[in-house]
């Protein structure tokens, strides 16, 4: 009887009121970020074109950046549901927190100085056959990027407690600020700061964004500090759970590695037409998993510590109603593709040419956009069930397909492959991890 009538309730009976109020607080505010970053990315593009400068500056940005990703992406996502346990369970929050505090220092740390460490080797191995030139521009920009990870760590730690604590809109402006900055420099220093301009600009956005975050945790107290404790039943789970989540997000972040190879491999500018290609794509992606996917993830786990079954039948209707929400908006930006890439990038060294390319590209990723958005929804919830190694078996086979793809298709359609494969590996990775839920619904109805 209890599963006829879950099947009978829509999803706008479980997303109540604040909760729906959460999304489209988060989803307002994302699209003023997200705006604020296509305007950067407008006056970066006519400031740099498809140039070496560019180029230099977004391999020097994909170690931080995957860093953050893999790890204290995955450290946030698993910290959410165990810290709403421990609220829940515990009277001990406030070590709890301590706790996850020092593992991040120390994971940032650690990250920064592997990082320093392997870069040259990295180059070496990844980006071959180019000028010492051509390295140094990455190794300079790379070394002042370097401190960003760990700023970036504590602010996707804190921002994680905001989000417990329900004020999700704080967190969702927080990248704003780097937008700003490299807006400033862009305008008042570009003369001054040559092809540090980015780097610098990164550095200090992200310095003022932790600031940011800290002080809106101070202002509504939620942070709580005692004596670390590293032996409770939620850190155990963390220690458990961390491994498989920084694995798939190693084998899934690798695609932009191997996206970056391949297209390190092409003629230059390569890099920074698959870059744009990718821009409003990734803005209409960011908006919905951002607004959606971080409301979802407290909201699952909070849930599946009552009803698990329950959580099952909304993630179903979540994932159609979003499926074809997202559909829809692809379709229009699809058949819209050049008229837009036109009106955003086409200036000063942004020309007519780079336009053609840079709309293909995005046509053939917006296609994977739905695809890509359920299988975020996938991941959170499989998050707030701490079923992480689904996601690292996931990312496995998607790592080899990706690898395969790329290198058939980019031998075929040079550039252009290069987003076939993306777009054929984010739809296989949506049909394992659908599979896997599935499954894992199927035992848990049996219990």
């Amino acid at each position: 009887m209890n599963s006829a009538i879950l099947k009978k309730k829509s999803i706008f009976h479980y997303l109540r009121k604040p909760i729906l109020i959460n999304v489209i607080t988060v989803g307002f505010l994302t699209v003023i970020v997200k705006g604020m970053g296509f305007f950067k990315e407008m006056e970066v593009g006519s400031t740099f074109g498809l140039s070496e400068i560019l180029d230099t500056f977004l391999i020097a940005l994909l170690i931080p950046g995957f860093i953050n990703t893999v790890f204290m992406s995955s450290f946030q996502n698993v910290f959410i549901p165990n810290y709403i346990a421990e609220i829940r369970t515990s009277s001990s929050t406030a070590s709890f927190m301590s706790a996850c505090v020092a593992l991040t220092l120390a994971m940032g740390i650690v990250l920064m100085f592997v990082s320093y460490l392997f870069t040259d080797v990295f180059l070496e191995a990844v980006f071959k056959n180019h000028s010492l030139q051509y390295y140094q521009l990455i190794r300079t920009q790379f070394y002042i990027l370097l401190p960003c990870i760990l700023f970036w760590s504590f602010s996707s730690l804190f921002s994680g407690i905001l989000e417990t604590k329900g004020f999700f809109g704080y967190s969702a402006i927080s990248p704003i600020f780097t937008s700003i900055v490299i807006l400033i420099c862009l305008f008042i220093f570009n003369n001054k700061m040559g092809y540090t301009l980015l780097s610098i600009g990164t550095l200090v956005g992200s310095f003022l964004e932790l600031v940011y975050i800290l002080t809106v945790c101070a202002h509504k107290k939620t942070l709580q500090f005692g004596t670390p404790n590293f032996s409770s039943i939620n850190i155990k789970i963390i220690y458990r759970q961390l491994p498989s989540k920084i694995g798939s997000g190693f084998l899934t972040g690798s695609t932009g590695f191997v996206n970056q190879f391949f297209a390190a491999q092409l003629v230059v500018g390569s890099i920074a037409s698959f870059n744009y290609g990718m821009k409003i794509p990734l803005f209409l992606a960011t908006l919905l998993v951002i607004s959606i996917g971080n409301v979802l993830l407290p909201y699952f786990s909070n849930l599946v510590q009552d009803n698990k079954l329950r959580a099952y039948q909304i993630l179903y209707q979540t994932l159609i109603t979003v499926f074809l929400l997202s559909a829809s908006i692809a379709g229009i930006l699809f058949l819209f593709s050049d008229a837009l890439i036109s009106f955003l990038f086409e200036r000063g060294n942004f020309t007519a040419q780079n336009t053609l390319v840079v709309s293909q590209i995005q046509r053939i990723v917006l296609i994977y956009i739905p695809f890509y958005i359920a299988t975020i929804i996938i991941v959170k919830f499989l998050t707030s069930i701490n079923k992480n190694s689904y996601m690292f078996y996931a990312s496995i086979i998607n790592l080899i397909l990706n690898v395969s793809l790329n290198y058939y298709f980019a031998k075929k359609y040079a550039i252009y492959g290069l987003a076939i494969a993306t777009t054929l590996v984010y739809i296989s990775n949506f049909i394992i991890l659908f599979l896997f839920v599935r499954h894992q619904y199927k035992k848990d109805l049996l219990k």
